[in-house]
């Protein structure tokens, strides 16, 4: 196919006719149809038919085929060309009506179609970074810096479960108190009471977050009070039940015993109960009386034998400091233990090899104990608050200050604690021996 010449080219770009339409002389060529419009083909080069209704108005064909309505105009002298839309979708009436309103726009209230589209593109991606999945996301990187790992997980998966669906995209400056309010009490019907108000707690935080940065005047959700009661666990285990779940996760670290499958001999791993890793972990719960996620996550750094202790650093602590357990001679033996079943530096290891247990193991590990057992259902921090509690009776006699600092507590007003800085290693060295000693008796 021959080239077009320059002035071919020329008259493409401008009026170049199509099927069924021929420009004479004078310029004034045959109305534009729908007809017109749908049957117009591609030439290798790119058309523009003009509409001779709506002055300014034309149908685009790119050499691909693609077609689309376009209003060329002039303001001030200077030209533009406004996209009005596509012609598959956009009929040729609805094209002129919308030229119109461009054209009436432009002449009465002198607004250019272009700038005000690119200023609609822009409100938009304002409007979007001022969504509330915007302001979370910025929340996010923030409370990365502040937060322990999992109390992040557990926001990540409350956000995207129940409050970005509903308030993602809504503006975070037009939320109101009556929506959230609204909002948290449709998840108390729907999902649960705890569930709704830790999502009020989360939405305080991120507004907070904004409030602090000016970009909200106030926050909607700090007037709002908790709007479900929350009943505190009490669950303190008796010591017939310290003794039965004690023999049972004897037996499970044995892998004999209770504890076995209908089919199964002595010497294989229990199924749906427990492992021996895992009933160590609970046993070292009640050993220690530390958080199931401290002994989760324990790793042979953390220790030294020779001085029988254990050292939490930080960051795997919920109040962010170093907690220095003693150990007593059956927790030692068990952690031991624990480590020589792993082959390793981590003592409970996933199922990767690679990385400690999910503290939520042990919950879901206790709570298939208790439905075996027949006893009311407990967790793991059940069992460190019966440890706590049974610790400053009168058979243990642990004073409540040293138990305190055993679970790592703080203790005295804040001035003294920056003035003692005591780990109390002799006082909580000897609570936990008295503790494993009546928990012998028990057990």
């Amino acid at each position: 196919m021959p080239r077009n010449g320059p002035g071919q080219e020329k008259q493409a770009l401008t009026d170049t006719p199509s099927q069924g339409s021929r420009l004479n002389q004078s310029g004034q060529g045959t109305r534009l149809t729908q007809r017109i419009v749908s049957e117009a083909k591609p030439n290798g080069i790119k058309q523009r038919i003009a509409d001779h209704e709506v002055k300014g108005l034309f149908l685009r064909i790119t050499p691909s085929g693609a077609k689309s309505y376009v209003l060329r105009y002039s303001q001030e002298g200077r030209r533009g060309e406004a996209a009005i839309g596509d012609a598959r979708t956009l009929t040729l009436v609805a094209a002129r009506a919308k030229a119109m309103d461009m054209l009436n726009s432009l002449t009465l209230q002198r607004i250019d179609p272009v700038q005000a589209k690119q200023a609609a593109i822009l409100a938009e991606r304002q409007r979007k970074n001022a969504s509330f999945a915007a302001l979370t996301e910025a929340y996010s990187k923030d409370a990365a810096r502040r937060k322990r790992p999992r109390t992040l997980e557990y926001e990540t998966w409350l956000l995207d479960k129940h409050i970005l669906p509903k308030l993602g995209q809504r503006p975070y400056a037009e939320l109101r108190r009556s929506e959230i309010i609204a909002f948290i009490e449709a998840i108390g019907d729907k999902t649960g009471q705890v569930t709704a108000n830790r999502a009020h707690a989360i939405i305080r935080q991120i507004l907070n977050y904004a409030l602090k940065r000016d970009l909200i005047g106030a926050n909607p959700a700090l007037g709002i009070e908790r709007m479900f009661p929350e009943v505190s666990r009490e669950r303190i285990l008796n010591e017939s039940e310290i003794r039965t779940l004690w023999a049972f996760l004897e037996a499970a670290r044995a892998n004999s015993g209770e504890g076995l499958a209908p089919g199964q001999r002595l010497g294989e791993r229990p199924i749906n109960i427990v492992s021996p890793a895992v009933a160590t972990a609970l046993q070292l719960c009640l050993l220690t009386l530390q958080r199931s996620g401290e002994i989760a996550g324990a790793r042979i750094e953390e220790f030294s034998w020779k001085e029988r202790l254990w050292i939490i650093p930080a960051d795997r602590m919920k109040g962010k400091r170093v907690h220095a357990v003693p150990l007593s001679g059956l927790a030692m033996e068990r952690f031991q233990s624990a480590f020589k079943l792993a082959e390793g530096e981590i003592a409970f290891k996933d199922r990767s090899g690679e990385a400690s247990i999910d503290p939520k193991r042990l919950t879901r590990a206790m709570n298939r104990c208790c439905k075996h057992l027949g006893l009311v259902n407990a967790g793991p921090h059940d069992l460190r608050r019966t440890g706590r509690t049974m610790m400053t009776s009168e058979e243990v006699g642990v004073s409540y200050e040293v138990a305190e600092r055993v679970i790592a507590h703080l203790f005295g007003s804040a001035v003294s604690r920056v003035y003692d800085r005591n780990e109390y290693l002799r006082e909580k060295r000897t609570a936990l021996d008295r503790w494993e000693e009546a928990l012998r008796k028990i057990a």
